[in-house]
């Protein structure tokens, strides 16, 4: 029975129930003071267009698809196989315990108690304008590698399953007709869900039994003789191939019409009837893998390997300490969160009594989907690369228990995979296209329909060339060290309030010298290898089509973004301690 790996997935699931039951229930009750009578910034600032209030239900769903990416999918799958299940589930546990529910229910309280807003403007109330302007810079960065990384994950798993771009269209025309259904006809939220959820599981079962739909395939805009003469292998995803020139164009236009166009319109429902087939999806893995123990399914990886892994031999390795923490960079607590939770979802939440369900709640399951990945993993003797070792592990262990033909849960974990990471990418970019707005005010870059236009460009880039090989690394280093800044921006909220922040500033500290550690140790390997004049990973295939130059721009461009992101992010590390200090000592006060 220890061999398989129900008993470990288990321990994850109830270790989470009992910190939601008491942990974060106590400091909901005990630091926050929640009061459902207390009036929150959806009903004070009513406009139907970013305030509005929403059913703590259908808010549960738009903030796990808007938190919950491809981070807890990828992040443990990768670290599984460099450092072994073992430290890889520990960190998913015991991050999520003390640190990431912590996260996104505290930036969403702070949110909620400062009228709805954003980071950026509550580090300027709190710390000054140079501070905010820093963040709002570092965050500009974040968003293109973090939107990069997303774009070539996706990209990969619509190559490797063919149908499931067919099936993720029903999603989102299901997305659509929801938001009209609610939103402006004023149905029940109920009967409008039935109708989205049966959208959905009409295009599942038309790609699932009709062969015919199961298209584009591999490469499909790449001829077989092009792989020959190049020495590539056609059902693997190359970077530089027409074939993702496309679905990076495809991808762009769902962005661009997701940042422009009102929320209750496209975005918010879009996000929420994603939901519907994911949880589906989580759900019936999360009990595979419980009852593997039944099914006969064992762990085929092992439980702990190097300490350290040469970056020559594998440029996403390192030392375990900082990288396994910035590997898996969802799961156990993400920065992208923060984001979320503050300046967005709290500009919806009806009573400030829902913040725990919705923010802590959120997070938890997704520490759920991250439980999965490292099940799904468990059970592969030899997995494919990236997302597609998650369609193929958790596909095994559904089957096994449900006993059906392999396609329909092919199918429905690439759509799992897919919508994970597209719908919330789709969030990357109206973020940039507001932190814009609000760095350059009267300037054509924060024109809200020109600079979206300037994230796709890059960060297309950035994907068509391959650089998403070290930027998973990059994007989790950027990513958990915005974490560490919000824990900290928490404390110094709490302390100029005069409430107790250790159960904030303790974790930020922790979560802050180590990316500060991770994004230093990635900037070498960017820089080692540009200087080298050599490809990574899979960048020689672009090498190959166009030469190095094209892979050593990129590596210097990811050089310079390493460069500058450590040094903001030093600079606001230092900003937030010495501002939590004063505000302690009560030598400070807000703006």
């Amino acid at each position: 029975m220890l061999n398989t790996p129900g008993p470990y997935i288990l321990i994850g699931l109830v270790a989470y129930f009992l910190t939601y039951l008491f942990y974060a229930r106590w400091v909901d009750k005990k630091i926050w003071e929640t009061d459902p009578n207390r009036p929150t910034p959806a009903r004070l600032y009513f406009d139907g267009v970013e305030y509005f209030p929403v059913s703590k239900y259908v808010l549960f769903g738009y903030q796990f698809k808007s938190v919950a990416a491809l981070g807890p999918i990828v992040g443990p799958l990768t670290a599984v196989l460099f450092f072994g299940w073992v430290p890889a589930l520990l960190w998913v546990i015991l991050g999520n315990m003390f640190i990431g529910w912590v996260q996104d229910y505290s930036a969403m309280m702070m949110s909620l108690r400062n009228e709805g807003r954003s980071m950026g403007p509550i580090t300027y109330k709190l710390l000054g304008d140079r501070a905010r302007k820093i963040l709002l810079v570092y965050l500009v960065f974040y968003l293109i590698i973090i939107t990069a990384v997303f774009e070539w994950v996706i990209i990969d798993v619509l190559n490797r399953v063919p149908g499931t771009f067919t099936a993720v269209l029903f999603v989102l025309l299901g997305g659509v007709v929801f938001g009209a259904l609610v939103f402006r006809m004023r149905m029940d939220v109920l009967i409008a869900t039935v109708v989205a959820l049966g959208i959905v599981l009409a295009g599942y079962f038309l790609v699932a039994l009709v062969p015919a739909v199961r298209a584009p395939g591999t490469n499909f805009l790449d001829p077989q003789d092009f792989f020959k003469a190049h020495n590539f292998n056609p059902s693997l995803t190359y970077p530089g191939t027409n074939t993702v020139l496309f679905w990076l164009l495809v991808l762009s236009v769902l962005y661009y019409i997701a940042a422009v166009t009102p929320m209750p319109r496209f975005l918010l429902p879009t996000v929420y009837v994603g939901y519907l087939p994911s949880i589906i999806a989580l759900v019936l893995v999360l009990i595979a893998a419980i009852f593997s123990p039944l099914t006969g399914l064992t762990i085929q990886q092992t439980p702990m390997k190097a300490l350290y892994v040469d970056p020559l031999q594998n440029p996403q390795g390192g030392p375990i300490w900082p990288i396994l923490f910035v590997t898996i960079a969802c799961g156990a607590i993400s920065g992208w969160h923060s984001i979320v939770s503050s300046g967005l979802t709290p500009k919806q939440l009806e009573y400030e009594t829902d913040a725990l369900p919705v923010g802590g709640g959120a997070m938890m399951t997704e520490g759920a989907v991250a439980l999965s990945s490292v099940a799904a993993i468990m059970v592969l003797s030899q997995p494919p690369t990236g997302a597609a070792a998650y369609v193929q592990g958790a596909t095994l262990l559904t089957t096994k228990l449900l006993q059906v033909p392999d396609v329909y849960m092919n199918i429905l974990y690439g759509i799992f995979v897919t919508v994970m990471g597209l719908i919330t990418s789709m969030l990357f970019v109206r973020v940039f296209r507001l932190i814009m707005a609000e760095l350059f005010e009267d300037s054509p870059l924060g024109n809200k329909f020109v600079s979206p236009i300037l994230i796709l460009i890059i960060a297309g880039f950035l994907a068509f060339v391959g650089s998403w090989t070290n930027l998973w690394i990059f994007f989790g280093g950027t990513n958990q060290l915005l974490a560490g800044l919000a824990l900290l921006l928490v404390a110094i909220f709490l302390a100029s309030v005069k409430k107790p922040t250790a159960y904030v500033f303790i974790p930020g500290i922790f979560m802050a010298i180590t990316t500060l550690a991770a994004l230093a140790w990635e900037t070498y390997v960017y820089g080692l290898y540009a200087a080298m004049n050599k490809p990574i990973g899979v960048q020689a295939a672009a090498a190959a089509l166009y030469g190095n130059w094209i892979v050593s721009v990129s590596n210097y461009i990811s050089a310079a973004f390493g460069v500058l992101l450590l040094i903001l992010g030093a600079i606001m590390t230092y900003y937030l301690i010495t501002g939590w200090t004063r505000y302690k000592r009560g030598e400070a006060k807000s703006i």
